[in-house]
């Protein structure tokens, strides 16, 4: 077993250099980048929240509730939560104390009601509020953080169980992404810096980090590369050009307009540029890999592989992928914003209308841009697959005369009448 580790160690040398080398790059630019993007003034500022603490809800001490009537009409209970809970974070670590949740009938965001064993988060009543609601802990919301944790630890074990070697190699260009995004990208933004330059670097830093460490070094990931750098380039001109035609001004909703109350700075079609090319990122490097990888094979089994041939083939491979990328786009857009959707629809008058209001403008923007995005990086990939396996078609000198002289007329290999004659010539 040892001599066959050191066996595969000394035949992979080279790989496995360049493989640590790539992971040391790309962690080292993500602390780069930070340091750059990241400013303490406009991260994490914290609001009523703030000092929230994790505890554990160990008593229920008192349950109160009373029919919410507003004009003779019976609207729902208020409730009013009165609990112990063990403080598990924080300065009062270790401490059990009383606190209190209250649901109003009319709150629409209301949490549900707390009970005894639940994980949430309290937060300390302001020193003025305290006289008036008798508690000095109040419930701001429930832990959740331990079930994501327990989610994506299964999700790596299944990546690590099905991917082996290359769901390593998984787990860490996702891990470095999601960095890139909440480490670079998000600080550079809310600390003024140009959405449009950080949100490039960022796709870039995605397309080539995660497909050296998953592909490695070769033609393949080359032609990736390029491809999948193509598409999201195209995907995103014509963000920027649609959204000066179609008169976009970046408020899609209230969250919209609470970002733009705190940083007047920030700029909001900005944003809408950076989540359409961050959303075609995925879906285009998808794209290009497929075609890349397929068109290595078709090289490697295909006894005399041609120019014409990988193209084509690479073309088809693309037409099947085609269809469900881009359903895969506008579905998860839809998805994402079900919602509001659905409540835009509700409001609408007719469908001229509903495609008119700006927050369904931009979900059909970022679907149609990023599907246009993963339309041209297919045939470009495939050429530049196809030029990097069997490289590009060469005209050979008789063809290139064809293509100049309509009426060129091949050379034969019989001897011309006057070389007939002098030959009979020499004879006698």
């Amino acid at each position: 077993m040892l001599d066959r580790f050191l066996k595969f160690l000394k035949d992979n040398k080279k790989n496995i250099i360049l493989y640590f080398l790539t992971v040391l790059v790309s962690a080292v630019l993500l602390v780069i980048g930070n340091k750059t993007a990241y400013d303490k003034a406009s991260m994490f500022q914290g609001g009523y929240e703030d000092g929230a603490a994790r505890a554990k809800v160990t008593e229920i001490i008192s349950l109160n509730r009373e029919d919410n009537i507003i004009d003779g009409v019976n609207i729902g209970q208020d409730i009013t939560v009165v609990f112990k809970a063990k403080i598990k974070s924080g300065e009062y670590k270790g401490q059990t104390v009383t606190a209190y949740e209250s649901i109003a009938a009319t709150d629409a965001d209301a949490l549900k009601e707390v009970g005894v064993g639940d994980s949430v988060l309290l937060t300390a009543v302001p020193e003025e509020a305290v006289g008036e609601v008798g508690y000095d802990w109040h419930l701001y919301a429930f832990d959740r953080s331990v079930p994501l944790i327990i989610l994506a630890v299964l999700f790596l074990a299944l990546v690590l169980v099905f991917g082996r070697r290359k769901g390593i190699n998984t787990a860490i260009s996702l891990s470095f992404t999601i960095a890139a995004v909440f480490l670079v990208f998000l600080p550079s933004v809310l600390s003024g810096g140009n959405i449009y330059l950080w949100s490039v670097l960022t796709c870039v830093y995605i397309i080539a980090m995660s497909l050296l460490i998953n592909e490695g070094y070769s033609k393949k990931t080359l032609a990736a590369v390029i491809g999948c750098t193509a598409g999201v380039v195209v995907a995103g001109v014509l963000a920027l050009v649609m959204t000066k035609f179609l008169n976009l001004n970046g408020i899609t909703g209230s969250d919209m307009l609470q970002l733009k109350w705190n940083f007047e700075s920030i700029d909001l079609k900005g944003i809408i540029f950076a989540g359409i090319i961050l959303g075609a990122v995925g879906a285009v490097k998808d794209v290009s890999v497929s075609i890349s990888s397929s068109l290595k094979e078709l090289h490697s089994q295909v006894e005399s592989p041609t120019f014409g041939g990988l193209v084509k083939s690479g073309m088809n491979i693309g037409r099947d992928i085609m269809g469900t990328m881009a359903d895969t786009l506008v579905l998860a857009y839809i998805g994402c914003e079900l919602s509001t959707t659905l409540l835009q629809v509700v409001y609408s008058s007719s469908l001229s209308t509903l495609f008119s209001l700006e927050k369904i403008v931009v979900d059909v923007l970022q679907a149609l841009v990023g599907s246009i995005g993963i339309l041209l990086a297919i045939p470009l990939t495939a050429v530049v697959s196809a030029a990097l396996y069997v490289g590009l078609p060469k005209k050979s000198l008789n063809e290139k005369m064809q293509m100049k002289d309509k009426y060129y007329v091949e050379p034969s290999s019989e001897p011309s009448l006057y070389e007939s004659i002098e030959s009979r010539k020499d004879k006698k």
